[in-house]
């Protein structure tokens, strides 16, 4: 008896579980922020994380498209169980840290092989997806962001306060490698629908003569903002506004990330229904972008809302839109490069996420540690709709890789796979 779940989404949905691992071991740091605060044992402060969100940005900047560039070179299966390999390792040298300095090198390290997160599962939607589908399967990496990040403080909390804080990384590290031979089992089992082309690959970094990538890259830095700030200031913001201890603050902070994830499928399903309605995969990912965008304008007033309740759903409603805008943002590189160079494309949209939270961290916890969230929330809110402008204006409509055959676009007929 034939299953009615098609077995490309079962692939899919085994891959995104090591984005949930991926945030796991980031995020924890941001919950711990305020733990270390508190523990004279280990003195920390709010320019310190900056620092430390500045060197892991850098580093998974630099090698973002090195490590996307590695992925289309060595295929799908190798590039992501090294990178989950060397990412387990880094959360257990974070575990092992005694001083900040110590914290600098493994958290540069979590940067380097997270770098690949994002430019894997771009990998997967372009082999197991549908045209279609795309962007509701980056919608679906987003649920894997979102259940890592919604996790991390109960995680962090759970063990800083039964046991030590140290083994919140070490359990981090441990369930990442567990995740290791389940995909590889997956991937002998379920074949993709669309395999990459070998030869894309070696010419991968051509694409940085591609005006649109760059375009891409830009409108990805302005859109990001929103999410950097509510992916990593979140807590910070309940314990400083309103006054809550960081156990408190898990209480709530656990619904921003979920409210991510159901924006992003949102946003893919609008898409969907757009390029099934007619439009090209690009034009329906660009009015989606549109519309999300308009919606995070509501960013600028989470400073005024009254209590740490209504602040998180404030937090929340900006963090489901600037979601629904990145599921769809993140989806234009496979529509436009296609499978073969996919997880090229998706790392450099890493690389911008990266340069632009490393130039940001530190500059921003200043501004917060002075002058508190309202100037933050009030410029970044219109950031996202600055970036769909800059797309709208510059990438055409009918931008397509033209991998996949017009009859497969209309359908997406489950049955055949």
């Amino acid at each position: 008896m034939r299953s009615p779940i098609p077995s490309r989404w079962v692939a899919i949905t085994v891959f995104i579980f090591a984005s949930v691992l991926n945030y796991l071991d980031r995020q924890i740091l941001a919950t711990m922020v305020d733990i270390w605060r508190t523990r004279p044992e280990f003195p920390f402060t709010y320019d310190d994380y900056g620092l430390l969100l500045s060197v892991f940005s850098i580093a998974y900047a630099v090698s973002a498209l090195f490590v996307g560039w590695f992925i289309d070179r060595v295929g799908l299966n190798r590039g992501a169980g090294l990178a989950v390999t060397v990412w387990a390792i880094a959360s257990f040298g974070t575990g092992a840290s005694h001083s900040v300095h110590q914290l600098l090198l493994w958290r540069a390290l979590l940067g380097v092989s997270e770098a690949s997160a994002i430019a894997a599962v771009t990998k997967a939607v372009a082999m197991y997806l549908l045209p279609p589908e795309r962007a509701v399967g980056q919608a679906m990496s987003q649920l894997g962001l979102s259940l890592g990040s919604g996790i991390a403080p109960a995680f962090a909390v759970y063990f800083s306060y039964r046991y030590s804080w140290h083994w919140a990384f070490y359990a981090a590290g441990f369930l990442s490698l567990a995740w290791i031979p389940i995909w590889l089992a997956t991937a002998r089992s379920i074949p993709p629908v669309a395999a990459p082309q070998n030869n894309q690959a070696t010419h991968s970094f051509g694409l940085l003569r591609d005006p649109r990538l760059w375009t891409l890259m830009v409108a990805n830095m302005l859109g990001m903002s929103v999410y950097s700030l509510w992916a990593n200031w979140a807590p910070t913001y309940l314990v400083r506004v309103h006054h809550l201890s960081p156990p408190e603050a898990s209480h709530f902070t656990w619904i921003v990330p979920l409210a991510g994830y159901l924006g992003a499928l949102l946003g893919g399903a609008i898409s969907w229904q757009l390029v099934r309605s007619g439009q090209t995969p690009v034009a329906a990912r660009k009015r989606a972008c549109l519309i999300s965008a308009v919606f995070v304008l509501a960013t600028m007033a989470v400073p005024l809302l009254p209590s740490a309740a209504f602040a998180t759903a404030g937090m929340s409603f900006s963090f489901f839109w600037v979601c629904s805008w990145s599921a769809n943002h993140y989806t234009l590189p496979i529509d436009i490069y296609g499978a073969g160079r996919a997880a090229f494309g998706g790392a450099a949209l890493v690389f911008a996420y990266g340069v632009m939270q490393s130039l940001i961290s530190r500059p921003l916890a200043a501004v917060i540690e002075q002058y508190g969230f309202a100037p933050v929330c009030f410029a970044f809110a219109w950031l996202p709709i600055a970036g769909y402008f800059l797309v709208h204006m510059l990438i055409a409509d009918n931008s397509s890789s033209g991998s996949i055959p017009q009859s497969q676009l209309m359908e997406s007929s489950p049955s055949k796979y």
